[in-house]
């Protein structure tokens, strides 16, 4: 049940915001479900409908919720946000903002490394890589399409040990002991092909954020060079920045 004291110093408007938003943050108020109209929370609060509007706004300008042209105001799925400050695995990046990864193994095949893994990874263009393709899931839903690129002596990580780590870092780790130790990454927004606006179940219109890490371990040779389309309607990058 919203309330809003009047009798305090905060202003309306900052009251509603932040039960509002509390309520979405809790669960409360589930993704995709309607907020109370502008009409009805006036009415049932004793606000203005300019006090109201300006609540809703702002949660909307919060990437909280969403207008919908004649159809009211709805909360947004969360977003999972990953902070650029050190070398995660999808797994343990989830888990640590409190969501269940899942993964789906479509393809993992062996075949030669094209140009551009060729130079991520300092191979010659005929050195054969492991190419293994996910579609990673957070709490069930699909979040991104990965392409991790392996090259010797790791080409014969199989798919039933990465099925049964349920993360490619632990399973790379339990086979060669190999454990990372920093990457390089860039992240790009484009929008996505027909094949991942199919597997990421993606509405018209919404872009990718395109990712691309090379990882290395304990020597200057990188052992990873990963492609990935995460929903740009469901991901983005937190950066930790710091003084000089």
């Amino acid at each position: 049940m919203i309330a809003i004291d009047k009798s305090q110093p905060t202003p309306a408007y900052l009251q509603l915001q932040e039960r509002l938003r509390s309520a979405i943050l809790a669960g409360e108020i589930a993704p995709g479900e309607a907020l109370p109209s502008e009409r009805e929370l006036a009415g049932t609060l004793g606000l203005s409908r300019m006090t109201v509007r300006r609540a809703l706004g702002a949660l909307v300008g919060q990437k909280l919720a969403e207008r919908r042209q004649g159809s009211g105001t709805y909360v947004l799925p969360r977003r999972l946000e990953q902070t650029v400050d050190r070398v995660l695995g999808f797994a343990d990046e989830a888990k640590l903002l409190g969501f269940e990864a899942g993964s789906r193994i479509l393809e993992s095949v062996t075949l030669l490394a094209d140009v551009y893994v060729a130079e991520a990874l300092q191979l010659s263009a005929d050195t054969l890589v492991r190419r293994i393709t996910r579609l990673r899931t957070a709490d069930g839903a699909p979040l991104a399409l990965q392409l991790s690129h392996l090259p010797p002596p790791y080409t014969g990580l199989s798919a039933e040990t990465l099925s049964e780590s349920g993360s490619l870092y632990r399973a790379l780790e339990g086979a060669f002991g190999l454990i990372p130790r920093h990457a390089r990454q860039t992240v790009g927004a484009r929008l996505p092909s027909a094949r991942e606006r199919e597997l990421l179940e993606m509405p018209r219109g919404v872009p990718v954020l395109a990712l691309e890490r090379i990882t290395f371990g304990g020597d200057p040779t990188p052992f990873e060079y990963v492609r990935s389309a995460y929903r740009g309607d469901k991901y983005q990058l937190g950066l930790e920045l710091r003084a000089p």
